[in-house]
């Protein structure tokens, strides 16, 4: 049985969805699916693929709802903008996303199953496979915080994608709730999927993002980002450590204001503590958040691995003390810049706040 409204299956015996009330049906059909019309309707891409409804949109591209006509399988299809689409460096980041996702090849990252051009305008596009569910940013919306029986698997599976991606030499540096993927199903906890790979960075190289430019989403943006240093796997954990702050307190570290306060702020003010903003936060939990979202890389956990290791001991499925409890390896917490632009991008951030920057030594 298949509910319509949050797309959850169970059992035959059920007929109303125990999480929404909605009435189930038997199958998935593609009709019962939520989306919006389109005037793509009746569109068929690379003679393979049917549109059928708009399913939402981000920054440089739409995506919609279509029917795989070989197998009648639904499918999602992202589509980008023909305004982006004539930027050489945006195309090569939407193909990007494919290529990381091929490589990564891991049950908690979305698949990519096609990719392709547009006739009718050269616009190109990438055939995902459709996910059941919301994302954790949507749940949030909602219902502003989780409990910790429920983040918890949560957060261990959208990390074990991301350390996948790191084993691939692959760093996705956008990590925040939308891009967290909550697939419904039986029962809880939720199956996750991590989506949009198409910032993500080969560790080797980088050939798309210019010298002094910014990536990524400002309230999930790791010191590193902030200044264009170079970022690596502790940038993805960083963001990972936002994203956990936010589920388990409703709020951010920082937040929202005049953007280039709140980038300064997240290079230069010390977080707060989560319970500071919930009472009831457990000393351990908040131990691990605090650990992920230190300025320097080098006083973070050190690999995707380790944070998962700590979730893991908060779940109780691990023995040991958690390594969120060492000693700082770098007692003076500050972030220093690595060149020469990003030195005097550090300072113009600690003088948007009124504060003397330090010796970056």
């Amino acid at each position: 049985m298949f509910c319509a409204r949050c797309h959850r299956e169970y059992d035959a015996g059920h007929r109303f969805c125990p999480y929404d009330g909605a009435e189930l049906a038997e199958e998935r059909r593609i009709d019962l699916f939520r989306f919006k019309p389109t005037r793509l309707r009746g569109t068929i891409l690379g003679e393979r693929y049917e549109v059928r409804g708009y399913l939402g949109k981000g920054a440089m591209a739409r995506v919609y709802l279509a029917l795989e006509l070989g197998t009648g399988k639904p499918v999602a299809i992202k589509v980008l903008e023909s305004f982006a689409a004539r930027a050489e460096r945006t195309r090569e980041r939407f193909v990007r996303e494919a290529q990381s996702a091929a490589i990564i090849g891991h049950p908690n990252i979305v698949k990519v199953l096609d990719a392709g051009t547009r006739s009718a305008d050269g616009a190109p596009y990438l055939v995902m496979e459709y996910l059941f569910g919301e994302s954790l940013g949507d749940w949030l919306r909602r219902e502003r915080r989780m409990d910790p029986d429920l983040a918890i698997p949560v957060l261990s599976q959208a990390a074990s994608g991301l350390a996948a991606a790191h084993r691939a030499g692959i760093i996705h540096r956008d990590v925040k709730p939308d891009n967290i993927y909550l697939v419904g199903a039986q029962g809880d906890p939720y199956a996750v999927k991590v989506l949009d790979f198409g910032l993500a960075k080969m560790q080797a190289a980088d050939h798309i993002t210019a010298t002094g430019t910014a990536v990524g989403t400002l309230e999930y943006m790791a010191p590193e980002q902030v200044v264009s240093d170079r970022p690596d796997a502790r940038t993805d954990v960083y963001g990972l450590g936002v994203v956990m702050f936010r589920t388990f307190t409703g709020e951010l570290p920082f937040p929202r204001s005049e953007q280039a306060e709140l980038l300064a702020r997240q290079l230069a003010t010390p977080p707060p503590r989560p319970s500071e903003k919930r009472r009831s936060i457990d000393p351990s939990l908040e131990a691990v958040i605090l650990k992920a979202i230190r300025k320097r890389p080098e006083n973070r956990y050190a690999s995707m691995e380790a944070f998962i290791e700590d979730l893991e001991r908060l779940a109780g499925d691990r023995d040991g003390p958690l390594s969120a409890e060492e000693p700082l390896p770098e007692p003076n917490d500050v972030y220093v810049p690595q060149g020469s632009f990003a030195r005097n991008a550090a300072i113009y951030f600690y003088r948007r706040l009124g504060m003397e920057a330090p010796r970056f030594d």
